[in-house]
């Protein structure tokens, strides 16, 4: 059965392996599939691949079925939903937009019979320096990060939040930072929740400046320089890759 329910745009169509998709979608009054008052109910089972999203407004209710399992999610709130886990929503506002990432592999990973849910704003003690193997540069670290999943029903799929600031490893003084560097882990899709970032493509010359609210998709092995400008840079990351966790 075709359901049609809410609007979409896609923003990345396409990654260096396996199946990857990134845009926006919203649900409302007067929208496909919504109620009357914008709400909006939908049965759904992620059949295209892990679902990772990001409330970027309003809230709803999830209730997992095979469990009967219920979360409240609003803005904020960082749902990674795993393929063919089947859940039903109720949006509870009357208008409702998440930016959405959906990935799926052709090697196997690990199921989850559940969805895994946090926060934009999760600042557990144990944040870990980020540290990477740079092509033709050795090892490098810069900023930290903490993950929310480390693992996806295919291939290797990994979402969390990274950051650089002021006494952060690899960063100046002024809380600064720039680096080369090359997605290595997998094709990124970020969104830039705090501060600005410069980036450069070594091969093109092309450079482009973000602010926050601004979506970003790294293709693996594309080699940029980045520049975290100071006070402080927070972003939301979902790298994928269609090869086994390491």
């Amino acid at each position: 059965m075709v359901n049609s329910k809410g609007e979409v745009v896609t923003i990345r169509t396409g990654g260096t392996s396996g199946s990857l998709a990134a845009g926006l979608w919203r649900t409302g009054p007067g929208i496909a599939g919504c109620n009357d008052d914008g709400s909006c109910d939908v049965v759904y089972s992620a059949p295209l691949g892990d679902e990772t999203m990001l409330l970027l407004e309003g809230s709803s209710e999830v209730t997992i079925k095979s469990s009967g399992k219920k979360y409240h999610l609003e803005a904020g709130t960082i749902i990674s939903h795993p393929k063919h886990v089947q859940l039903s929503s109720h949006s509870t506002t009357p208008f409702l937009k998440k930016f959405w990432v959906i990935w799926d592999g052709t090697t196997p990973g690990t199921k989850l019979d559940d969805v895994i849910v946090s926060n934009i704003n999760h600042n557990p003690q144990g944040w870990a320096p980020f540290i990477w193997e740079e092509p033709g540069m050795g090892q490098k670290a810069v900023g930290e990060f903490t993950l929310v999943r480390s693992t996806g029903s295919t291939g290797t799929l990994e979402v969390g939040l990274w950051r650089t600031g002021h006494g952060i490893p690899g960063c100046n003084e002024d809380g600064s930072a720039s680096f080369e560097y090359s997605s290595l882990l997998g094709d990124e899709t970020i969104m830039l929740l705090e501060g600005l970032v410069t980036i450069v493509e070594h091969e093109s010359g092309k450079m482009r400046k973000f602010q926050a609210g601004d979506i970003i998709a790294l293709p693996s092995g594309l080699k940029v320089s980045w520049t975290s400008e100071g006070p402080f840079v927070k972003t939301y990351f979902v790298a994928t890759n269609d090869k086994p966790v390491q």
